[in-house]
């Protein structure tokens, strides 16, 4: 193929990983690449945000560009030749791509604001910025093309949510929602939109359960049944979900082996949200109970969910429910009033919208749902294709009437949480539930009604993955460490051993143990287990530090550093 038939490239800045795609001149897509993680510690924004202030902006700006530069250099394409760059995300990811200022992100309130020095609000509108001065490997001279947010919270993935799925052009009640790790939802009633981010944590995108993975090939990504045996649903190298074996989820017996088998590496989100929904309605799961002999839930290939998962998955499928009922409370309307029901993001592609409904991601009672696959990707597509699309994005964001409200400052948001970990962890029944949540005087969820039409716009997160197969990049992150003098080194190992995610290494140079850090595996400051064991009280997260230099090992190759 010719380089000069590129058109640009289009990217994405999620929450737990970047994805990208490079366009044609004729709008098809060549080919796509994404990255395993997000290159800074942490499963969740604030993360990002915590790192940003205690490293520094410089550094933060530093590891994303160089993840960002190394997921487009797998694109195959020469990069040289692009002259046009689309990118989509939060405020926050946004923000930190641009190396602008954060701080009006991570604290709240103008009083606050003013106290750091920041006394006019920090305009994002639609921009366009050049890829030399964002460090970008592209043509020097590239335009950078950035849509707007509505307002500093509202970033422009969910004006990606809104716009793709068309809920702003309908007189109808409407809830979309990006099932992700931070997941952003909008509630459109009339000519109000009210949005809101709950914290929901990376389990529904496959991570901090076990054998857990994000939505790449390999991954189990939905879980059917038929009599004692569950079919698992793998992902394969163009992201298509494909049938794999027939298994007992009670032993992981096979009694039919499908194309996928032995191809399967792990699960991701949607194949945990999957089997909560078989195992509750089949009363193999009681919420956090797996009744299983061994306390697990068996799939193919080896892979198995844990109690604790179920707990984990609790955790953030309460927080989109307790993000839903406080944006209805807020709107003056039931649950049940919702016509429709967009579900964004690759947690709410892959799933049985059936599934998702019956652990409570969709409520109950609506007439439709809408599975519309990765829409802050589409929508830097889009960009690509079309850059006259920017300015009529800002009119958009212009005119929207929104409020956002704030979870964490909601107390429908923390009492609904509070009931919503009650049932998840301490298996609460429903009823009891709906008592609960009366006594705090907020509505109880509607009770399973009629089934509703259920419309796929997308069958996979990434709707085109182009002419050549998908790239799936590791390793984007840096080693991060601290000269531990007090430590026990490999003798004790606890810290290592309680990491879930394999992140940390003890190291001995010239005497001295170095506590290591890998920044892309790191779960950051929401997790801390290895501060909390250790033995000796000589590790402090806040005092990782990276240095290009790490003794004991090959210097990180970081571009500009």
């Amino acid at each position: 193929m010719k380089l000069s038939r590129m058109k640009g490239i289009a990217l994405d800045l999620g929450t737990s990983g970047f994805r990208a795609q490079a366009i044609k001149e004729d709008g098809g897509v060549y080919s796509t690449a994404i990255s395993a993680n997000h290159p800074l510690p942490g499963a969740n924004v604030m993360d990002h945000l915590h790192f940003c202030l205690e490293l520094g902006a410089d550094l933060t700006h530093t590891l994303m560009m160089a993840a960002v530069n190394r997921v487009l250099a797998s694109l195959s394409v020469d990069l040289s030749e692009i002259r046009l760059v689309a990118v989509c995300g939060n405020p926050i990811q946004l923000s930190l791509f641009q190396k602008m200022e954060i701080r009006d992100l991570a604290f709240a309130g103008r009083r606050a604001q003013r106290k750091l020095g920041i006394v006019e609000p920090v305009r994002r509108d639609a921009t366009i910025r050049l890829a030399a001065e964002l460090g970008l490997h592209v043509h020097p001279d590239a335009k950078i093309i950035i849509p707007p947010v509505v307002k500093h919270e509202i970033g422009a993935d969910a004006l990606a949510m809104m716009h793709v799925t068309g809920m702003l052009e309908r007189d109808e009640i409407a809830l979309v929602t990006d099932y992700g790790t931070n997941a952003e939802m909008a509630l459109k009633v009339g000519d109000d939109i009210l949005t809101g981010s709950a914290a929901a944590g990376p389990a529904l995108e496959g991570q901090h359960v076990s054998s857990g993975m994000l939505a790449a090939p390999g991954a189990i990504a939905g879980v059917s049944f038929r009599g004692d045996a569950w079919l698992a649903w793998v992902l394969d190298e163009q992201l298509e979900s494909t049938e794999g074996d027939w298994c007992s989820p009670r032993d992981g017996d096979c009694s039919l082996l499908g194309p996928m088998h032995g191809k399967a590496r792990g699960i991701t989100g949607t194949g945990v949200v999957a089997a909560l929904a078989e195992g509750i309605r089949s009363g193999l799961v009681g919420p956090p109970v797996i009744a299983s002999q061994d306390g697990m839930l068996h799939f193919q290939d080896g892979i198995r969910l844990l109690e604790k998962d179920v707990k984990e998955a609790g955790k953030a499928i309460g927080a989109i429910r307790a993000g839903h009922l406080t944006l209805a409370e807020a709107a003056g309307i039931k649950l049940s009033d919702i016509d429709v029901v967009y579900m964004t993001g690759a947690s709410g592609t892959y799933v049985d919208a059936i599934q998702a409904q019956e652990v409570g991601l969709v409520p109950n009672g609506v007439a439709r749902i809408v599975q519309a696959g990765n829409t802050s990707l589409r929508l830097a597509g889009e960009l690509v294709r079309d850059p006259l699309l920017l300015p009529r994005l800002q009119e958009i964001a212009d005119g929207i009437r929104a409020r956002h409200e704030m979870f964490a400052d909601s107390s429908v948001f923390k009492n609904a949480y509070v009931c919503e970990l009650a049932f998840w962890d301490e298996g609460m029944p429903e009823a009891m539930m709906a008592d609960m949540l009366a006594m705090y005087g907020i509505q109880p969820f509607p009770p399973r009604g009629r089934e509703p039409e259920v419309i796929r716009l997308a069958t996979k997160d990434i709707v085109d993955v182009g002419d050549l197969s998908l790239s799936v990049l590791h390793g984007v992150g840096v080693s991060l460490w601290m000269q531990a003098a007090e430590c026990l080194g490999e003798d004790c190992g606890v810290c290592v051993d309680e990491c879930p995610e394999g992140a940390r290494e003890i190291r001995a140079v010239d005497g001295s143990d170095f506590v290591v850090v890998r920044s892309e595996l790191c779960n950051g400051t929401a997790c801390r287990r290895c501060e909390a064991v250790c033995a000796s009280g000589a590790f402090h997260y806040d005092q990782l530090r990276f240095d290009p230099e790490l003794p004991g090992q090959a210097p990180n190759r970081v571009e500009g550093l």
